[in-house]
């Protein structure tokens, strides 16, 4: 099964009050929407982040409890039953998991992040194309909160941790970009096919049963890894695999690769958007 992603509705609060000036305006581009409406998005992604676990008894440790309950499930199936005999696999799958679990967390928060932001939608002062990028930056801060986590299993297992850390601020940039253009994309047309979001679900499991996430690829079929290889999101989960267990630095043409890729996405995200956010209201 895949990892459980919370979908906590964001209409459950009063949203937070917005101070913006009449300079203003809901047309800007993405990523001086982004930069002018800081504090907005600060607000927001705070607003996120309590309420994820609002009202559990473990409140913010769930946080790291689930990753680590995850681990365990996929250790015991991956190094037990089917025998992958990575030394330090706890290691290998955290570098992969964390990764991916930002990634699922993201497109599908992102993907309902329209809707749930229904408050907002038509103020005209308001620009509706941070939504969509709200949950891309509070799943990464998810995702940089377990990152001790992943530090304590790499100390239990002596996995060497080297100069090639000085890749990850790069590894993660990329992976904000991919997400924001596929959120943007996917929040769209969530907004009139509500199937999509169904659909989303579905896929995301497939994925990551697909990708080696939690296998090496050498596992994967000889003749079905070229087709493995060549989708972007494995480059990604490769690049952190590689900082973090195999102790080297990603392949380089991959990572440029997919760092032009997630431009390519945010770029088709946010014309995609632009096209269809002023009839947004009509159907939210």
């Amino acid at each position: 099964m895949q990892p459980a992603i919370s979908t906590t509705p964001a209409t459950t609060e009063t949203p937070p009050v917005l101070e913006i000036t009449g300079r203003e305006r809901a047309s800007d581009s993405l990523w001086r929407s982004i930069v002018r409406y800081r504090w907005v998005i600060i607000a927001l992604v705070s607003r996120d982040l309590k309420m994820r676990y609002r009202g559990s008894v473990l409140g913010f440790l769930w946080t790291f409890l689930n990753p680590l309950l995850f681990m365990s499930v996929y250790t015991l199936v991956f190094s037990i039953y089917f025998l992958v005999g990575a030394k330090g696999y706890p290691v290998f799958l955290l570098s992969g998991l964390l990764a991916w679990l930002w990634f699922g967390q993201s497109i599908q928060l992102g993907t309902v992040s329209i809707l749930e932001g229904s408050m907002y939608v038509g103020r005209t002062i308001f620009p509706t194309q941070i939504l969509p990028f709200v949950p891309v930056v509070s799943s990464m801060m998810n995702y940089i909160f377990s990152l001790p986590l992943l530090a304590i299993f790499m100390l239990i297992y002596r996995i060497d941790v080297g100069w090639h850390l000085v890749w990850l601020p790069m590894i993660m940039a990329t992976q904000l970009l991919l997400c924001t253009g596929i959120s943007l994309i996917t929040s769209t047309y969530n907004v009139f096919y509500r199937d999509l979001q169904q659909l989303i679900n579905h896929i995301l499991l497939l994925m990551f049963f697909a990708i080696p996430i939690s296998y090496p690829l050498t596992a994967v079929p000889e003749k079905l890894r070229p087709i493995v290889t060549a989708f972007p999101l494995v480059w990604l989960i490769q690049s952190y695999q590689d900082i973090f267990f195999y102790n080297r630095s990603p392949d380089g043409l991959h990572l440029c690769g997919l760092a032009l890729f997630a431009l390519l996405l945010c770029w088709i995200g946010k014309r995609v958007f632009d096209r269809h956010k002023e009839v947004f209201a009509e159907y939210v």
